[in-house]
């Protein structure tokens, strides 16, 4: 059983960053030991049939097959299928498949049919529950998990994802600092690197992240992700050599790695190298076509003057769209309102998107927000919007941008004049295609200036 445990903290790492406090959580609830078991399918064989059998040989593949086998051996170990479900939601971070979800709630269900009391089983739930962005039901399964075992660091970790997605950043710091406490490694370090690059905290942020790195992990796939991520700390704070440097690294122990061409393509385009961002997306895309890299793409092949490629991306952001409500997944629905907004299109239906998180305090949904007020005319919500984007002072240049238009736009040309100077001189390649809109807005607003003098 010890070398099944270890096995669950080997494999329950961080998720896509991306992410209530447990106050609400009463102590009377917390001295409840017993938990009803979840209502799943009775026989292990339907549960382990319905799981797509692995074809690949990567180190995830063969962990979901050999837990695969191991539950059909002992399909009465509870803690078997907690590693199953373990090895399924490792199988999501790497492919961006959520059909994976689906598979591996059934057999965390089927955990806790075993053994109503496994903590390692609702922690397993309340992280399905938190890459669905369900975050509400995430805190009350992490919670269940802290209840029966306050050493569990993994459930400390969701609490504070869901604290984050939900903008309450300091109780996602109270969270990731428990966790750290119980177990410094690559899941804790990374979350907390996020977290304070989030609050605008980016030498301590880079400096954790590197402690990520470092600290490795038995999927590289999940050491590559923190490579990217470093790399987009140094890119968002304009040291573009410095991201450069960490991505080549990380393309050299894992050539094929999505998030590490991603962040590629990214820092080629602040190069202004658009062949080698253009091959850098594409080789991700390829990989997995996920919506972020879709539109990225597609701007790059618009700069190049290539409108019928650009469109062909931007409708497969589209197909997403839809696929992912055909499958009554609403986790795209935030990101299309970016995309919408972005492009002049669809602004009234951008905004009905955005507005689902009106009073949102998580900095980049409200940065959207503010900008979708923008381009539908409501100027005065979208200056109330971008000071709640500007609040916790991460280092965004494009949220600046936005700030700045937001002020050029109301007739505030001192306020727009700041924001657009300190996007330029955080980044002043952050965008490909916003960035030379600033520099060329900001000397329009030096012109009148000075004309007025």
């Amino acid at each position: 059983m010890k070398k099944a445990l270890w096995h669950r903290k080997t494999l329950i790492v961080l998720l896509a960053v991306c992410l209530l406090g447990a106050g609400w959580w009463s102590a009377e609830r917390r001295e409840q030991t017993k938990v009803a078991p979840i209502a799943g399918p009775s026989e292990p064989v339907d549960v382990l049939n319905a799981i797509p059998q692995p074809v690949g040989n990567s180190a995830t593949d063969l962990a979901i097959s050999k837990w695969m086998t191991r539950a059909r051996r002992k399909s009465g170990d509870d803690n078997n299928w907690v590693n199953l479900g373990d090895a399924l939601m490792q199988k999501v971070r790497e492919t961006a498949d959520t059909s994976y979800y689906g598979y591996a709630e059934r057999v965390y269900d089927k955990a806790l049919n075993l053994n109503p009391q496994n903590d390692a089983a609702m922690t397993g739930v309340a992280w399905v529950l938190s890459g669905q962005h369900q975050f509400s039901k995430s805190i009350e399964w992490a919670n269940k998990a802290i209840a029966l075992n306050e050493q569990n660091n993994l459930a400390y970790g969701l609490l504070g994802d869901a604290n984050l997605e939900m903008g309450d950043y300091a109780a996602a710091y109270e969270h990731y600092q428990k966790m750290m406490d119980l177990k410094p490694d690559i899941s804790s370090y990374s979350r907390s690197a996020h977290l304070l690059h989030v609050t605008g905290q980016t030498f301590r942020a880079a400096w954790l992240m590197r402690q990520a790195v470092d600290a490795g992990e038995a999927f590289a796939e999940n050491t590559a992700w923190c490579r990217a991520q470093l790399a987009l700390i140094y890119f968002s704070d304009g040291n573009l050599p410095a991201a450069h440097e960490v991505l080549e690294d990380a393309l050299d122990k894992l050539p094929d790695n999505r998030h590490a061409l991603a962040a590629m393509g990214k820092v080629k385009a602040a190069l202004k190298d658009y062949p080698a961002a253009i091959a850098s997306y594409e080789k991700a895309i390829a990989i997995t076509p996920e919506q972020e890299s879709l539109v990225a793409l597609g701007d790059l092949y618009e700069l190049s003057g290539d409108k019928a490629e650009a469109e062909k991306q931007y409708a497969l952001v589209e197909e997403l769209h839809r696929k992912g409500h055909a499958a009554s997944d609403t986790t795209h629905d935030f990101p299309m309102a970016q995309f919408y907004v972005d492009h002049d299109r669809n602004l009234v239906e951008a905004l009905r998107l955005a507005e689902e998180r009106k009073t949102t305090k998580n900095v980049f949904e409200a940065d959207i927000l503010a900008w979708c007020y923008y381009k539908n005319g409501d100027l005065e919500s979208a200056k109330k919007t971008i000071q709640r984007a500007l609040s916790q002072k991460t280092p965004e240049a494009k949220f600046l941008y936005h700030a700045g238009m937001i002020y050029a736009a109301a007739g505030d040309r001192v306020a727009a004049q700041h924001y657009l100077y300190r996007a330029i001189s955080l980044n002043p390649n952050f965008s490909p295609v916003l960035a030379p809109i600033a520099a060329q807005k900001l000397q329009e607003l030096g012109q009148a200036t000075a004309g007025n003098n």
